[in-house]
């Protein structure tokens, strides 16, 4: 999910393009069969243009985030920014072959893009998975017949995002306030089934929340549906943000990656993990199974595994993250990893990363599609 921090000074808007996307190249796809069969690596990069396709959700595009990489390989990359995983995911699967050489989404969806032969395996050898915080050195979404297809390089929680001016920690400590009386209207929710469904199946006790029977899927429509009377927003981005930082609204189902932006910028908020759990969310990079530039597509991953990128996409404009590589948080201020309770990454393992179900795809995707259409049409 593409979530906007709330910015008053310059906003970035979802879907624009650093620079126009390049169409019709004339290179061939001689570098593309050379990564495949694993020829010699400088004949095969001989054999690529300096350029690199990418579709990215945003964050990439702004200012200084691709510099470095460019300025050190000689590389351009032509970007064009995302809006969601939806649409990145139907980009991975319906573009043209040769359209893009990498692309972002949620590892939900990594396992059937790679059993759909859309993706490319990755060289794990090339990557610092050595400086990667578990389990997201060996993100089990990520993997397809014990081969990484992805490389998780931002991540976060779905908990609770509350104000501090009208809710204590106390009573932020389950899933229950959501159904207090005096917050009917003040909810504001994201407009995405995957994240909020899970969470309210880990209020109602199941570990995994993405695998349900027929009957406990039906548990989590009705507990949803007693739910809907307190919500007063059901937003896109950017809506469900403002609306939080207009104070119209008291509480999200979100983590620290929408609380961080909105306490930065000097706002009453906090973000807490519910005795109950919650669920995880992330952004993986892939190459494309036919990408013209897959060697070009290798080092803009092992660029985006390193601590200088991810130092950056952590305090980036269009929202704060939590990041992988325990070198970037390193990097970080001591004010942005409170901010985004990176202080100590030992504990956040201890103690949130253990209670976290992976938000995964859920084999009934479209019974839980059903469900919430009719969620917010109540």
């Amino acid at each position: 999910m593409t979530i906007h921090k709330k910015s008053t000074s310059k906003p970035v808007p979802s879907g624009t393009t650093r620079r126009d996307f390049l169409k019709g190249s004339a290179i061939t796809t001689v570098g593309a069969s050379a990564f495949l069969t694993g020829l010699d690596w400088q004949t095969a990069e001989a054999a690529e243009a300096p350029e690199l396709n990418a579709f990215l959700l945003s964050g990439y595009h702004e200012e200084g985030m691709l510099t470095k990489f460019e300025q050190d390989t000689g590389i351009k990359v032509n970007l064009k920014t995302g809006k969601g995983h939806e649409e990145m995911f139907a980009a991975i699967q319906n573009s043209p072959p040769g359209t893009f050489d990498v692309s972002s989404v949620t590892s939900a969806y990594i396992q059937q893009a790679a059993k759909g032969g859309h993706l490319m395996a990755l060289d794990e050898s090339r990557l610092p998975l050595d400086k990667y915080m578990p389990p997201f050195d060996k993100w089990p979404l990520n993997y397809w017949n014990n081969k990484p297809y992805a490389l998780v390089n931002r991540f976060g929680y779905y908990g609770l995002t509350y104000n501090t001016t009208h809710l204590t920690p106390d009573e932020c400590q389950s899933y229950d306030i959501l159904f207090d009386k005096k917050l009917k209207g003040k909810i504001a929710l994201f407009d995405w089934f995957l994240p909020i469904m899970g969470v309210i199946g880990r209020y109602l006790g199941y570990e995994d929340p993405y695998v349900l029977t027929d009957a406990q899927l039906g548990e989590v429509k009705k507990k949803l549906f007693e739910l809907r009377p307190q919500v007063g927003l059901i937003g896109n981005n950017a809506q469900t943000i403002q609306g939080l930082a207009s104070q119209s609204y008291w509480v999200t189902i979100a983590g620290e990656w929408v609380q961080a932006g909105l306490a930065d910028d000097g706002l009453p908020y906090a973000a807490v993990l519910p005795k109950e759990g919650g669920v995880t969310w992330d952004q993986s990079v892939v190459v494309l199974k036919n990408a013209k530039h897959p060697n070009n597509a290798m080092k803009f991953i092992e660029y985006v595994a390193g601590p200088h990128f991810q130092a950056k996409l952590a305090v980036a404009n269009v929202y704060y993250s939590m990041v992988p590589n325990r070198d970037a948080v390193d990097q970080l201020s001591m004010e942005h990893r409170k901010l985004l309770n990176l202080e100590d990454p030992a504990k956040f393992q201890r103690e949130y990363l253990s209670r976290l179900a992976p938000r995964k795809f859920p084999p009934n995707v479209e019974a839980w599609k059903a469900i919430w259409a009719e969620f917010k049409a109540a």
